[in-house]
């Protein structure tokens, strides 16, 4: 079977299963006549195991190590089911926190119990700083991942699109490389493959760059699992809002007006979150 077959048999999309092959999990046969992969059963069980491994939140290079014979099931799953009850401790701790807050207005706050409660939790192993650590590496992951700005041109040729680029990086100090020019320009920074696309917005043209195979990323941040990256972003989105509804309460001294003002921010948020 070819890829497209794969993909709809497995449920795997082709762009994993390629990185999948890179990363060594992978070995199907090439056709001799127009060197296309060729897919069987085999490569069928052997990627719908890598699927339920990767559900599980088990790395792909534990997963290789397992297909290779290096690593015994069973000691990966012991191992494995260990790491998730830490982090299971850890996230019950800070929903606790959580939950305790969530009813407790600012000028109420006991910080000095909050955090004296917070230090007895990490005593028993629910880390805060642990999760701390973790959401500092999502922030990274994901600027790493997609990042945008504002040009100072239009860009609305391929030179200016280059131009906007180039400028970009050297006002950040980044070793960024095009590779291919265009409306749609492709361009390494730091070897790391990206693509680049123009929109226009409230306050004019953005630039919004992209990594070709987010994927990659998985190796270098395999400490932050895809469920502490889904509570990290719901709380992004939760918690900027009510930050600047507090902030605004406090420097203008009223609900009602901090009302008024985090209302009138809502449009802004929104655009922020949207790039």
């Amino acid at each position: 079977m070819n890829i497209q077959e794969l993909e709809s048999r497995c449920g795997v999309t082709k762009q994993n299963i390629r990185f999948y092959e890179r990363k060594g999990l992978l070995h199907p046969d090439r056709n001799l006549a127009n060197n296309y992969r060729e897919y069987n059963m085999e490569d069928v069980e052997r990627l719908q195991f890598i699927k339920m491994m990767r559900k599980l939140d088990v790395s792909i290079e534990d997963i290789r190590e397992v297909l290779e014979g290096r690593y015994p099931m069973e000691d990966l799953m012991q191992n494995h089911l260990e790491e998730l009850e830490n982090r299971k401790k850890e996230l019950d701790a800070g929903v606790k926190i959580c939950k305790k807050l969530l009813h407790t207005q600012l000028k109420e706050l006991d910080t000095s119990a909050v955090l004296k409660e917070m230090e007895e939790m990490e005593e028993k192993g629910g880390s805060f700083m642990k999760i701390v650590d973790d959401y500092k590496e999502y922030t990274k992951m994901e600027h790493k991942r997609k990042f945008s700005f504002v040009p100072d041109n239009m860009a609305l040729k391929p030179e200016e699109f280059s131009e906007a680029l180039l400028t970009y990086a050297k006002e950040n100090d980044l070793n960024l490389v095009i590779t291919k020019e265009g409306m749609y320009p492709v361009f390494e920074v730091d070897g790391v493959e990206y693509t680049a696309e123009r929109t226009f917005g409230r306050f004019g043209a953005v630039i919004h760059c992209h990594m070709t195979h987010p994927e990659e990323l998985e190796k270098e941040f395999a400490t932050v699992s895809e469920k502490q990256r889904k509570w990290f972003k719901l709380c992004k989105i939760v918690w900027a809002p009510l930050f600047l509804l507090f902030f605004f309460m406090i420097t203008r001294g009223s609900i009602v007006g901090g009302l008024i003002a985090g209302i009138g921010m809502i449009p802004f948020l929104v655009w922020a979150f949207q790039n």
